[in-house]
C-alpha cells in the first residue's frame, strides 16, 4: 500500500541505506538496472565511479543518461516475512557530474563516512566524476501500510 514518506525518514534512508538499484534506459529502449552505492549531499544523490571491478570505464549508465537523463533509484528490502516488505522509489534527472575540487572532495568525504571500504586504496575513486541524480518525485510502499517497517529496517542496518 502506498504511504506518505516524511522528509526525515527519506533523509535517514539516504544517509544509512547501504545499496540502491539505479534504473536507466538504453539507447535501444531497453531497461538497465544496476546496484549502486550512493550518498546524498545538498538535495542531490551521488554515486561514484570507484575502484570496484567493472567490465570497463565506459559505464552503461553514463551512456544511457547521456541519451535519456530520466532515472530511478530504488531502495528496498525483501524479507521472508512479507509484512516487512517495503520500497522507496526516487525518480529524477541524472547526469555525469564533474564537480570542482572542493565539491568533489565533499562528496568523496560523505561517501567515505558512509562506506568505510573507500578508505582502502584499491577502492579509492576518482573525485572528478560522479553520477548525480536530482530527485523530482518520491514514491513509497509498504506491505504493512506502516512506516514502522522502514524504521525497523533502518534500525537493523545501524546495528550491523
Amino acid at each position: 500500500m502506498s504511504v506518505q514518506l516524511p522528509d526525515e525518514l527519506l533523509q535517514a534512508l539516504l544517509n544509512r541505506w547501504p545499496v540502491g538499484r539505479l534504473a536507466t534506459v538504453s539507447t535501444q529502449g531497453m531497461p538497465h538496472s544496476v546496484p549502486i552505492v550512493f550518498c546524498e549531499l545538498g538535495g542531490a544523490i551521488y554515486s561514484p565511479v570507484d575502484g570496484k571491478r567493472k567490465l570497463g570505464r565506459n559505464l552503461q549508465r553514463f551512456s544511457n543518461i547521456a541519451q535519456n537523463p530520466k532515472a530511478t533509484l530504488l531502495l528496498d528490502e525483501y524479507a521472508m516475512d512479507w509484512q516487512r516488505l517495503w520500497w522507496v522509489r526516487i525518480d529524477g534527472i541524472a547526469e555525469r557530474y564533474k564537480p570542482d575540487a572542493g565539491h568533489g572532495r565533499a562528496i568523496a568525504d560523505r561517501l567515505m563516512d558512509k562506506y568505510p571500504q573507500y578508505n582502502e586504496p584499491d577502492f579509492m575513486f576518482d573525485t572528478t566524476a560522479f553520477l548525480r541524480l536530482r530527485p523530482d518525485k518520491v514514491a513509497a510502499w509498504t506491505q504493512s501500510n506502516s512506516l514502522a517497517t522502514i524504521g525497523l529496517a533502518l534500525a537493523e542496518t545501524s546495528q550491523e
